[in-house]
This record gives C-alpha cells, structure tokens and sequence, in this order.
C-alpha cells in the first residue's frame, strides 16, 4: 500500500497548490480587527473554461482502509477544494498517467486549502474521521468536457488507521 505523507506546499507542488492562512503576503486590517493573508496560490485555467462553478462536497468518512478504483481530472482548470467543516482529510494524485506511477496521498488538516493543477489525476476528496463539508471551485466549459474518468483495475489500496496529523 503506498504512504500516506503529511502535506507541505513543497511536498505537493508537482500536482498544484497548499493555501493555508499566514502564507503569502499578510496585513492587519479593518484597524487591526481581521488579519488578511493574500495567498499566491493560483486558479488557472485555459480558453476553453469559461464559467466559474462553486460547488459542495458532503463527505463521509472512510473507515480503516481506503480502495480507489476511480479517478479524474479536469483538463481545462484548476480545482481547489476548501475545508468547511473538517477535522482531518486525504488527497491522492499521480506524477503521470495511471498506470505509470505510483500515487501520492496526502494528509491534511482543516487549515489546508488543496488546489489541483489542470490535468492532474486525483481521487475524489477523502474524508477521515468524521463527516466532513468542502467548497469546491473549477473553471467549467460550456460544451460540459470538464473532468475525464480512469478506471484502475486493479484498485489501489490506503491503511487509513494510521493517518493522524
């Protein structure tokens, strides 16, 4: 079963981008009462995604082990994924096409906004531990060709009784 490592901007900038609050530039403002952190995380996107979507993932949590069969990616922007209401959660991506890489897995906390690269397979959001709520947000094309489907055969396997932050 591959590992399961803590995420790091570093760690995942081969697949996209870690926002988290005080990294980027930050300043005090309304006279001190809010602090505003303005993260250099980018939302890219090529000519062909053109309509803003903001969507909401309810997601359960997975027990002991986690088996992906399933996964995807959105060729024409960037999709970010900001905690709601969440105590901890997984990402999995691959470096290249299925088949010829091993995935990553990520583990996050409810600080950590994930942002995936266009083109970059990823399984859906994992949620451990407790039900947990996302914000999600993607450039769609109009003639619907947002996210490709793999099917992995065989499945990929995670020990998720370990995952703790």
């Amino acid at each position: 079963m591959p590992a399961i490592e803590r995420i790091s901007a570093r760690g995942f900038a081969p697949f996209g981008h870690l926002a988290r609050p005080g990294e980027g530039l930050v300043k005090s403002v309304r006279n001190g009462g809010a602090v505003l952190t303005k993260s250099p995380a980018e939302m890219r996107h090529d000519e062909d995604g053109i309509d803003f979507a903001l969507d909401f993932y309810q997601v359960r949590p997975e027990g002991d082990r986690l088996d992906v069969a399933m996964i995807e990616r959105h060729p024409h922007s960037s999709q970010i994924f900001i905690p709601m209401a969440v105590d901890r959660y997984m990402v999995v991506v691959w470096p290249d096409q299925p088949g010829n890489s091993q995935p990553r897995a990520f583990l996050c906390g409810p600080e950590d906004a994930v942002i995936y690269n266009a083109g970059v397979w990823h399984a859906g959001i994992v949620a451990l531990g407790r039900d947990a709520l996302f914000a999600s947000a993607m450039w769609r094309t109009r003639g619907g060709v947002d996210a490709e489907f793999h099917q992995l055969a065989p499945a990929v396997s995670f020990d998720l009784a370990g995952a703790v932050l």
